[in-house]
């Protein structure tokens, strides 16, 4: 739940017109700025507003337009780190069933390129990919920075290092690094990349997902697009997201839209914030117990390796 009330309308655009941010550097290719939409004060937030499960759509950080390469981004996020050690995700943990399918998804995908080896999940969570590798054989652990979601690991004999990444693993070089819809949530992407790079063996691969400010869905949401959210700072497409590679030095291997699984119930609530009538048959008790997979082409999966 939110602390604090989220402002009328934060992602209204600006005029075309907005002048260049003084100071606002493209965080991919250090380019000028200029401002796109309105947001709320970075000092405002708690850690319930990151919230793996937040549901408050269209409340954001105000967001930027490199005039350069595009890139969209919050420069205005400081230093996020405590408030996703502080964060506490009940609704998260009751999905963990279809969380887990989706995971089996991810590893499926990944096996065109890698089957076995060590594997770092980057923003594990409770560990529900960590688990799944491993069940699948690699040798795989986590790192997360909330201190509850790690306990929820704990609990379930998971292995998951609280902390962040790079410092919580210096020095240990994987197989495969997964990156699943955590590229988005960091003020510097840029080098979060470079560093996946430097801890990937030379044959290794990274496994990333995130989501696609371009895609058709993004553009017909307008602000009320599902991913327009408090925790998301970074907003690429596949354009920029070529780009990041590209300057951390890497290159993608294969790209695809992700397939995601929700309990219905979890859906139809997510759906009522556009249509509240739907949203009230969420409470039923069979809803509960159906599994949905969901594409809607608004994320992209890419694989990448260190550039030959």
């Amino acid at each position: 739940m939110l602390l604090v009330a989220p402002m009328e309308n934060p992602a209204i655009p600006l005029s075309s017109h907005a002048a260049v941010a003084a100071g606002k550097s493209c965080w991919l290719c250090l380019g000028p700025a200029v401002q796109e939409t309105q947001g709320i004060a970075f000092g405002a937030l708690t850690p319930d507003h990151f919230a793996i499960t937040d549901s408050h759509y269209g409340t954001t950080l105000g967001i930027y337009r490199c005039q350069s390469c595009g890139f969209r981004f919050c420069p205005d996020a400081g230093d996020v780190t405590s408030l996703y050690a502080d964060l506490e995700d009940e609704e998260y943990e009751r999905t963990r069933a279809q969380r887990s399918v989706q995971a089996r998804y991810l590893l499926a995908t990944l096996k065109a390129h890698k089957s076995s080896g060590k594997l770092l999940d980057i923003g594990a969570g409770s560990g529900i990919l960590v688990e799944e590798a491993e069940r699948a054989g690699f040798d795989a652990q986590g790192v997360e920075p909330s201190q509850w979601l790690v306990q929820q690991a704990r609990n379930k004999n998971i292995p998951v290092l609280q902390g962040v990444f790079p410092q919580a693993v210096e020095g240990i070089q994987y197989d495969v690094i997964a990156l699943i819809d955590v590229l988005e949530h960091v003020t510097q992407p840029l080098k979060l990349l470079q560093d996946i790079g430097r801890h990937l063996k030379q044959d290794g691969v990274a496994l990333i997902v995130t989501p696609d400010g371009q895609s058709v869905a993004a553009k017909a949401m307008g602000k009320k697009w599902w991913h327009y959210r408090i925790a998301h700072i970074s907003y690429f497409d596949k354009k920029t997201l070529t780009l990041a590679l590209a300057n951390a030095g890497l290159e993608p291997l294969s790209w695809c839209r992700p397939t995601w699984y929700f309990p219905l119930d979890y859906l139809l609530s997510r759906l009522g914030q556009y249509l509240p009538g739907v949203g009230r048959l969420a409470s039923a008790r069979v809803t509960k117990s159906i599994n949905v997979p969901l594409n809607l082409f608004d994320s992209w999966l890419v694989v990448a390796r260190k550039a030959s």
